[in-house]
């Protein structure tokens, strides 16, 4: 059972536009549009080892990301066989044959703005941005220059413009300026102008802000963390998605807006944890507003599947949990 809330504020202008996707075919007769988020996804190393020639594993039964409109992932990995490996205690790399396996899930769009995309120096960025161009995999948060960056991706479907920005300043990435390479780097003032850029020239009707950021294991934000994010949903954020911790986090509801602190796992091969439960952030925007929902998925042996049962209450119990230290969440 899937918990569902729902927040009712008048959202969508339809301007003229053009470069933005235009997505067709909806999974639904209805002129709701679906988007579903995931965590951290690295289809390489613990999980390139563990299924061999059987790269598809871990969606191979899971259809989530296909039965709705646009769907998320945090990209934790470069795309490459080549560059300099950096200096610092974890780094991973993904062949570029594991693409398949993201177009082949469903997943549309992926935030590359983290502490790994750099893993493997200015080479290994270059070629993910390029692997993923050529595989049509839209991408926010870093780039060959500041402006590629900081360039929101946005998808339309039914005539409503949903845009996708992406952020982060941990230092494990260098931040791009100018005509330097890099990530978009998280500071308020640069995420503001974005925002402001997108309204000022009615590009987008709903704004996604996706954040690497916070402590590994950490099982709520801190006050900083919170802090900032209610500045950029003043600033006009409708929603923002947050990962890097590796586990879940509350999911607060502010001043409407939706901020999920962080989705935790989606698959992982960074580490050796093969088994565990995590959860999908789904957004569906109505006629009447935003409608949120926890989706509870469980990983076997890097096997994704919708958790159901007893597995599915207890997941959501502690997600609920999790999210009693905000004044408003997505659960009361």
């Amino acid at each position: 059972m899937w918990f569902l809330a729902s927040c009712f504020t008048a959202l969508f202008v339809y301007p003229a536009n053009s470069g933005e996707t235009d997505l067709q075919g909806s999974p639904t007769e209805t002129l709701e549009v679906i988007i579903r988020f995931g965590g951290d996804l690295l289809l390489a190393h613990h999980y390139e080892e563990a299924v061999g020639d059987d790269i598809h594993r871990a969606f191979s039964d899971f259809d989530l990301f296909k039965t709705d409109h646009i769907s998320m992932v945090n990209l934790e990995v470069p795309v490459t066989v080549r560059g300099k490996r950096q200096e610092k205690p974890f780094t991973f790399r993904m062949k570029p044959r594991f693409l398949d396996v993201i177009t082949g899930a469903g997943i549309e769009v992926v935030n590359i703005a983290n502490n790994h995309i750099h893993d493997f120096g200015k080479d290994g960025l270059f070629d993910t941005l390029d692997f993923l161009d050529s595989a049509g995999i839209a991408r926010v948060g870093a780039g060959r220059t500041h402006a590629e960056a900081h360039q929101a991706v946005i998808k339309t479907v039914s005539g409503r413009r949903v845009a996708f920005l992406g952020y982060y300043n941990g230092g494990e990435a260098p931040a791009a300026k100018g005509k330097s390479f890099g990530v978009a780097d998280r500071v308020l003032k640069l995420i503001q102008r974005d925002i402001k850029l997108l309204k000022k020239n009615s590009e987008a009707d709903y704004i996604v802000v996706n954040f690497h950021w916070g402590i590994e294991k950490a099982r709520k934000p801190d006050a900083t963390q919170r802090a900032f994010a209610h500045r950029v949903i003043e600033a006009g954020a409708d929603a923002i998605i947050g990962h890097h911790p590796h586990v879940l986090q509350g999911i607060e509801l502010y001043k409407g807006k939706v901020i999920a602190y962080s989705l935790g796992n989606l698959i992982f091969g960074g580490n050796s944890r093969h088994t565990y439960d995590t959860g999908l952030l789904e957004i569906r925007l109505t006629s009447e507003g935003p409608k949120y929902s926890f989706i509870p998925v469980h990983v076997e042996e890097w096997k994704a599947s919708t958790a159901t049962g007893a597995d599915a209450d207890s997941l959501l119990k502690e997600m609920k949990q999790l999210s009693s230290i905000f004044p408003k969440s997505i659960f009361h």
